[in-house]
């Protein structure tokens, strides 16, 4: 199978074979994915290289026609300016390389401006704080959008670590960790009143989180909830807390 990468910031990844479909996940610039099956018109079933499937539109993707070389690393800024990028911006998260000095998009040459390269991250929070305010969307990943589960897994991301897409299966990972020895770093897990997981966002050990709820927002964690803090309303229920970088 013929390995196709995306050269656009962020792409829908949907359900179905439709514009109108679900979108669960998307496609970053710079990321690879492999065609597992054709559609009917431009539609074309794919996966991403942590197993996650759906579908795009094939004119949003080109072929892989060379071995990349270079380090691989993900844009940590909500936004940065790139000449050769189409378009012109990358959101967090997409995918550059450096080689022998070189920036690359897929198989583009790009050049960073001032202030957009890559830079270091040590702290899942202290990155997550700087998408604070970017908008709720469901299925997104990237600074220009996040669902809860898209924002964790790409702070895990830059901090070295691959997690799982979705909340219920990041919840399998990681150590079990009581909310009194809660720190920086650690990530709750919530639940509906099922016991489902269904929401996740980060801990700062001090008795506040990061999540994507509306907008990547700032709220208490107390009492095993979530409460708002403009008006204290508790809006979702501790299922657990789990550390993933003991």
């Amino acid at each position: 199978m013929t390995d196709w990468w995306c050269p656009l910031s962020h792409v829908p990844l949907r359900s179905e074979a439709s514009d109108r479909a679900e979108c669960v996940n998307e496609v970053l610039a710079g990321e690879t994915v492999t065609v597992l099956n054709e559609g009917v018109g431009n539609w074309v079933e794919v996966g991403l290289p942590d197993g996650y499937q759906g579908w795009m539109d094939r004119r949003q993707l080109r072929a892989v026609a060379s071995m990349w070389m270079g380090t691989p690393h993900r844009t940590t800024a909500l936004s940065s300016a790139w000449d050769g990028v189409p378009g012109g911006w990358l959101p967090a998260g997409a995918c550059v390389r450096e080689h022998d000095g070189r920036w690359h998009l897929g198989e583009l040459e790009v050049v960073p401006h001032e202030g957009s390269t890559p830079q270091p991250v040590s702290s899942m929070w202290t990155w997550a704080e700087t998408m604070r305010h970017v908008p709720y969307h469901w299925g997104g990943r990237s600074g220009w959008g996040f669902d809860c589960s898209g924002l964790v897994s790409l702070a895990a991301a830059l901090r070295g670590r691959a997690v799982p897409r979705d909340a219920s299966q990041q919840f399998l990972v990681g150590l079990e960790v009581e909310p009194a020895s809660c720190q920086m770093d650690d990530v709750a897990f919530f639940c509906n009143p099922e016991g489902r997981i269904t929401h996740v966002g980060l801990c700062d050990g001090q008795g506040h989180i990061l999540h994507a709820s509306g907008e990547v927002r700032m709220d208490q964690l107390s009492a095993g909830q979530i409460l708002q803090l403009e008006d204290q309303k508790p809006t979702h229920t501790l299922a657990g807390i789990r550390r993933w970088f003991p």
